[in-house]
């Protein structure tokens, strides 16, 4: 295989990054039953939809962290204790104050899915809350891989490996039942990540033309049977194994592409934004479309997507300039002289900002 230069490879992150974001969006747009979302029925095409990306678009923005962490691992910090420093800065911050703001606006705002009381506001800093899950998990998956790499267990393929297929199989076969700061799910994300770091880290000794063949052949079996099982309420080890398959496969297939977009890297720049802020901006288009008798599901779904990534965009332009809320809203570092806000030429971006974890 052609050896892709740092700067290819930069950008075809960045436009997988976009890519991620995009799908993630449009899959809380649909909602992931018929009681979230836009509430589609669960025989329908959209539903159908949903499923098919289902086990691709959480393990491919879980694997790009990890491709992206690789850039700049805890040995380039001057201490572990400075590396969750600033994990708890860019995770955490954000978790309190964007979730606790969700928290509110979903309890005062009329139209929305679900009222949560007031009294159980303390949960969604102890358990799992919305999408701000994933900041919870990935907190814990960094002091994870912190241990592990004080361990050197990535400096060799054949250890990196190892580690993956052991965590994969605590995934599929092992469900947790700790769900206190959404622990049950970093078997889950440790293992998309591991595959990210590892991709990085050891990027021409797995993306060989072997590999990718075989990777090509598992990815069309297990879709193949993920979308035979549609409808059909599978075991969860099923679930996480086919999730495993699926999505290890199509994040090694798309990252062996080395497709790039100007557009998807450019919306790649604010994806944590968008993460962050996404629902807001679904459930405002949602609650004004009810309002018009607006009942088209291809035109919900559009307008939806659409609100869903303007408005965290917006509002990450309006707020970069401000310090307090671009550490707040944002987890921009707090030492920092000057908030810093997306740019359209990505490679100049420096390496630690390709993608938000």
């Amino acid at each position: 295989m052609m050896k892709i230069s740092q700067t290819k490879k930069n950008l075809n992150i960045e436009t997988l990054r976009g890519l991620a974001i995009i799908l993630m969006v449009l899959g809380h747009v649909i909602g992931g039953s018929s009681r979230d979302g836009l509430k589609v029925v669960d025989n329908s095409i959209w539903r159908f939809s949903y499923y098919a990306l289902q086990y691709i678009r959480m393990p491919l923005f879980t694997v790009i962290s990890g491709f992206v962490y690789a850039y700049k691992p805890v040995s380039r910090f001057t201490s572990n204790s400075k590396f969750i420093a600033g994990k708890i800065n860019r995770l955490l911050i954000p978790l309190v104050v964007v979730a606790t703001l969700f928290y509110l606006l979903q309890y005062f705002t009329p139209g929305t899915n679900f009222k949560p009381p007031l009294s159980h506001i303390w949960r969604i800093y102890v358990y799992s809350y919305a999408h701000f899950w994933y900041l919870q998990g990935m907190m814990c998956v960094f002091l994870v891989i912190t241990v592990l790499e004080s361990c050197q267990v990535f400096n060799t393929l054949k250890s990196a490996m190892f580690c993956m297929v052991i965590v994969a199989l605590i995934y599929i076969l092992l469900p947790c039942k700790i769900y206190y700061f959404s622990f049950n799910r970093v078997p889950f994300l440790l293992t998309f990540f591991i595959l990210g770091l590892s991709l990085k880290r050891f990027y021409e000794f797995i993306l060989k033309k072997d590999i990718i063949t075989i990777a090509a052949v598992i990815f069309i079996v297990a879709i193949s049977f993920q979308l035979y099982l549609f409808n059909v309420n599978a075991g969860v080890s099923i679930a996480n194994f086919l999730t495993f398959c699926v999505g290890s496969t199509a994040c090694v297939l798309l990252i062996s592409l080395g497709y790039q977009n100007s557009k998807l890297i450019w919306l790649g720049d604010f994806s944590y934004a968008i993460y962050l802020f996404h629902i807001l901006g679904a459930v405002t288009a949602r609650v004004i479309l009810a309002r018009l008798s607006v009942h088209n599901m291809p035109i919900q779904i559009l307008t939806g997507l659409i609100a869903a990534i303007s408005f965290p965009v917006l509002l990450r332009l309006l707020c970069g300039s401000n310090k307090v809320l671009s550490v707040a809203f944002f987890g921009d570092k707090i030492s920092s002289k000057k908030s810093p806000l997306p740019k359209r030429n990505p490679e100049n971006v420096p390496a630690s900002r390709i993608f938000p974890y």
